[in-house]
């Protein structure tokens, strides 16, 4: 499908194309995020062990100088005090290595959720198509990344500008003091300069979170077309649908035509619900739902009924109890036993009566139902 305009993606995602999404590594993320924690990290960790490191730094200068005197007699040593004071230094900055491996694992985490996806390091040959290539740089989204790029470029030079004429002053008295004074002072100040970048990083990767965070729910969206698509590939194709509901209906049929017109009695709600019962007091111990439905179904049942000569009662409640807690092929529920054997009764005598033998059967409407039998509509 061609690809269509963002102002026709007005749908929020579903679920299956944020998953689908996900696959393919677009997920919610933030480069200046990563890249900022990590930094703020290593910087503060740094701030935090400027004593240690000072103290450090110290004695390798003296162990180094010291250690001149036993160069012409050890030509090895030099390789041995070297390796002393990297294993030593490296020990003093390794928890600020661990601590920045730590942020660059948990930033994802921060913002988007961990993924892992092999298809967002697959080769794609489409990516080397010219036509789309130069559709990409004329797009809107690549003026957005740019205009982004300035916005950021323009904080972290305007807090540097600011920084540098706020402290011009500091800068001429550093020429003017003893080396040592002037060593200390600078610093001072670049450890205060540390901390006001470290302020404009903050407020760039906020500024970049808010943006990411926009931009990909609008790049999410789903135009209406694709919901219909995604539709049909979860659901199936409507017209399929419409035609296994119109075979599984005439297989029900089908069965009706043979099911219905063996049955004894059809009780029946009298139009939401219609059951089927037979009872052969040989081959049964007690009556036998042969067909059920409601609804269309029901319909098709009482039609049946009619068009087989088969008895029709009306008991409501009877009906709803029988269809709720029996299945077909099954005996009804034993505590339905004496309100079914009311109805027998009644259709027996009925069929009597027709054939010129005893007197017409009364209705009988209350069969006494038991309560935790009586279901509603």
């Amino acid at each position: 499908m061609a690809e269509e305009s963002a102002s026709e993606k007005e749908h929020a995602p579903s679920g299956k194309r944020i998953e689908e999404l996900r696959k393919q590594g677009q997920t919610l993320r933030s480069r200046d995020l990563s890249g900022g924690l990590v930094f703020l990290t290593v910087i503060l960790s740094l701030i935090y062990l400027s004593q240690p490191l000072e103290r450090q730094f110290l004695d390798n200068f003296k162990l180094a100088f010291a250690a001149i005197k036993d160069v012409l007699h050890e030509p090895d040593f030099p390789g041995k005090i070297i390796t002393k004071l990297a294993v030593e230094n490296f020990i003093l900055i390794m928890p600020a290595l661990i601590l920045s491996m730590i942020a660059a694992l948990a930033s994802p985490f921060l913002f988007g959720g961990w993924n892992f996806s092999m298809s967002a390091v697959e080769f794609k040959f489409d990516k080397l198509n010219p036509t789309k290539f130069i559709k990409n740089i004329l797009s809107k989204r690549i003026y957005l990344e740019v205009l982004r790029a300035l916005i950021k470029v323009i904080i972290i030079f305007g807090v540097m500008l600011f920084f540098i004429f706020d402290n011009e002053h500091y800068f001429d008295q550093l020429a003017m003091v003893n080396p040592k004074r002037a060593i200390y002072g600078g610093f001072a100040l670049v450890e205060k300069f540390t901390v006001v970048i470290c302020m404009a990083l903050v407020v760039v990767v906020i500024f970049d979170i808010i943006y990411h965070y926009f931009e990909y729910q609008q790049r999410i969206k789903m135009t209406t077309q694709e919901l219909k698509d995604e539709s049909k590939e979860s659901d199936g194709n409507p017209e399929v649908k419409r035609k296994i509901r119109s075979r599984q209906y005439s297989l029900l049929r089908q069965q009706l035509n043979t099911t219905v017109p063996r049955a004894d009695v059809i009780v029946t709600n009298p139009t939401h619900y219609a059951i089927a019962l037979s009872y052969d007091d040989k081959k049964n111990s007690a009556p036998k739902i042969v067909a059920k439905g409601k609804g269309y179904i029901a319909q098709q049942i009482r039609q049946l009924a009619v068009a087989n000569a088969v008895p029709i009662y009306q008991a409501p409640e009877l009906a709803r109890a029988i269809y709720h807690t029996g299945n077909i092929g099954a005996e009804i529920h034993p505590d339905l036993y004496m309100a079914v054997a009311i109805v027998l009764s009644y259709v027996h005598q009925l069929k009597s009566y027709q054939q010129g033998y005893g007197q017409a059967p009364n209705h009988v409407s209350d069969l006494k139902i038991p309560e935790e039998l009586i279901f509603d509509e």
